[in-house]
């Protein structure tokens, strides 16, 4: 019991002094072209990032083997959609799980958002918002504060995903501790 326990313990330690977990070696994120999706790139192959896809859009993000849609829109937003996005990823055979923000997100909705990113080690994700504008914003969040990323390198990742509103930059920014 005690070696198990020292085992763990140094696991954890090798873990964290890594920061960075064994999927996102040499991972990227570049543009990728998905169904009708606007502004989709992607992590790798583990994480996808999108404005709103369609509902055959779902369908296309689940032959690439994506497990979960994590959904940032606000409700209001997603009434004028035109179709049932919970049920399109239902019938995707996606989980689907709705983090609704606007501006930055809180620190209830980042655990959220972090905890669903996290499975991506072991299944596709695909966050999306509107734009891809909030998507941005959670991505940097995570790579600079789950990852140990240096914010510099956060803040690209979370362009590169999407952040392109000058304000939810700034906001970005304050979260990683960077200077305007």
């Amino acid at each position: 019991m005690v070696r198990l326990t020292i085992l763990a313990a140094s696991v954890l330690t090798v873990s964290l002094a890594f920061g960075q977990p064994a999927w996102t070696t040499g991972a990227k994120v570049a543009p990728v072209a998905v169904g009708q999706s606007p502004n989709s790139s992607a992590f790798g192959s583990r994480v996808y990032f999108a404005g709103q896809p369609t509902q055959a859009d779902l369908a296309e993000y689940a032959k690439l083997g994506v497990k979960t849609v994590v959904n940032l829109r606000m409700p209001a937003e997603m009434e004028k959609l035109g179709f049932d996005e919970a049920a399109a990823a239902k019938a995707a055979g996606l989980q689907y799980v709705s983090v609704p923000f606007s501006g930055m997100p809180t620190d209830g909705e980042l655990a959220k958002i972090y905890a669903e990113l996290n499975k991506s080690g072991t299944g596709k994700v695909l966050m999306h918002c509107a734009s891809s504008n909030r998507v941005g914003v959670a991505w940097a969040a995570f790579r600079g504060t789950q990852h140990g990323l240096p914010a510099e390198a956060a803040l690209a990742e979370g362009k590169a995903a999407g952040l392109k509103n000058p304000a939810l930059e700034k906001l970005t920014r304050e979260k990683l501790d960077l200077k305007p």
